[in-house]
């Protein structure tokens, strides 16, 4: 005997108010209204990496910051904190609420990775585009990153997108 069930958490009756309530986008607006704070450079919400994998990121990026200023954040974001759509403006808010970069200069680069959705973002701040146009990171993207993620390689990728960003800026920035 075989027995299937389907359920599905997508939109519950709320039976005393007789309204539809959307429970994903009702998290998603919460987690959007209330970012987590950050836990060092590299932060991920989607368990991608281990925790080896992460404090080597999160050294890398801290030894580079301290080196030219430049600040960087790693961000895996879960399907469930924003739709595929959203993706780049929750990069771009994580960036901001979090203050990536200086004050001043805006020397700051935000990564955001969805392995779920497979996609991802880089948002420079205003003082990294003056050096690094947006085509160059699309480049990074699409030449260093993607390659290994394609083969399920996330810290790989990651980690040698990094140094090229790296090895670009720290050529540049002054």
């Amino acid at each position: 005997m075989t027995v299937t069930t389907t359920a599905s958490c997508q939109v519950q009756k709320d039976k005393d108010k007789n309204t539809t309530i959307d429970k994903p986008k009702t998290f998603r607006q919460l987690f959007w209204d209330s970012l987590p704070k950050p836990i060092g450079y590299v932060n991920d919400y989607e368990n991608i990496y281990s925790d080896r994998e992460e404090e080597i990121l999160d050294s890398l990026i801290k030894v580079f910051e301290n080196k030219t200023t430049i600040q960087i954040a790693v961000i895996t974001i879960d399907t469930s904190m924003t739709t595929k759509d959203s993706l780049d403006a929750l990069t771009l808010h994580f960036g901001n609420t979090w203050g990536v970069g200086q004050k001043g200069k805006n020397n700051g680069v935000t990564i955001g990775i969805s392995r779920g959705y497979r996609r991802m973002r880089i948002q420079n701040g205003y003082g990294i585009e003056k050096i690094l146009t947006d085509e160059e990171t699309k480049q990074i993207i699409d030449t260093v990153f993607i390659p290994s993620f394609r083969d399920a390689k996330y810290f790989d990728g990651t980690f040698h997108g990094i140094v090229e960003l790296m090895n670009i800026l720290g050529q540049r920035y002054k």
